[in-house]
């Protein structure tokens, strides 16, 4: 059964919810076993779980034991849930049933995404057989900026500014599909992005990294090309570029999300960034 973890619980609950999180079998994303973040980092995130209005953290328990823990936010403007722990020792199948059904019960018609490492077979299992797909499959790079040196400075890469910013924006419509962050989205909240762009017409190219969050973690949330066709120089200046920027801000780590098996995989792997693991996503409408 489920149950709102309540704070006396919570030091019972989170080393079993940790030592589960260490395990790609048992866990979803984001992962603690990157070597990027720590066991204070998931236990921090928890707790800020528990005090937040729009989270909320459930303990999963069978026959009076805990078997696991699920951590997950509720964007009701959005419509929207997203799960960010879900550590299940075991019967992972009945733990996503009754989470899903507890949704479902409180937000009718809303779309919950969960994201999981390709090693999770069972939760993959339940969700597949529930006829929910696979809808994103990617390698998750990382890259430590710690023994980063900077080389020359990058030519033909441009910073977006407001004035520029219909440029960068001629790119992402017909780059952005039905992501959440949109042009105009984007462009409400210039203040959280760092965005380049290159070249021009087809071959024009984007690379937007999240400038929120903490300092030592950033995410390249986009990289890609107007027309669609990886172009691996480009694409290799837009990375340095922003390589730069996230070291001259001290930045620590950098995550990048690929699709597996695409072609980026060379000049990802030149540059010296580390896949961590598959990343699968599933999106379930209640």
């Amino acid at each position: 059964m489920l149950k709102i973890l309540q704070a006396a619980e919570f030091d019972r609950c989170i080393e079993l919810a940790y030592e589960l999180a260490m395990d790609p079998a048992r866990s979803g994303y984001p992962t603690y076993c990157d070597g990027m973040k720590t066991k204070g980092d998931f236990v921090e995130r928890t707790r800020e779980s528990m005090e937040r209005a729009d989270e909320d953290v459930l303990v999963f328990e069978e026959n009076g034991t805990v078997e696991g823990v699920i951590a997950f936010q509720h964007q009701e403007g959005e419509r929207y849930l997203h799960v960010h722990c879900l550590s299940i020792r075991k019967d992972t199948g009945r733990a996503l049933e009754e989470f899903v059904e507890y949704c479902r019960e409180r937000w009718p018609g809303a779309v919950l995404d969960v994201g999981l490492p390709a090693e999770n077979v069972d939760a993959r299992s339940w969700l597949e057989g529930q006829g929910e797909p696979c809808i994103e499959r990617s390698w998750n790079y990382l890259f430590d900026l710690s023994g980063y040196q900077p080389a020359a400075e990058v030519s033909g890469v441009r910073p977006v500014t407001e004035e520029n910013f219909e440029e960068f924006a001629a790119i992402h419509r017909r780059v952005q599909g039905e992501m959440y962050w949109n042009c105009e989205r984007i462009r409400k909240t210039m203040e959280d992005w760092h965005l380049f762009i290159t070249g021009t017409g087809d071959e024009a190219g984007e690379v937007i990294l999240t400038g929120f969050g903490s300092n030592e973690h950033q995410e390249i949330f986009a990289l890609g090309f107007a027309d669609g066709k990886y172009r691996a120089e480009p694409f290799r200046a837009l990375l340095t570029a922003a390589l730069h920027l996230l070291k001259e801000k001290g930045t620590r780590w950098l995550t990048f999300f690929v699709d597996v098996g695409g072609p980026e995989k060379e000049v990802l792997d030149k540059m010296g960034f580390r896949c961590v693991g598959e990343f699968q996503a599933y999106r379930v409408k209640l």
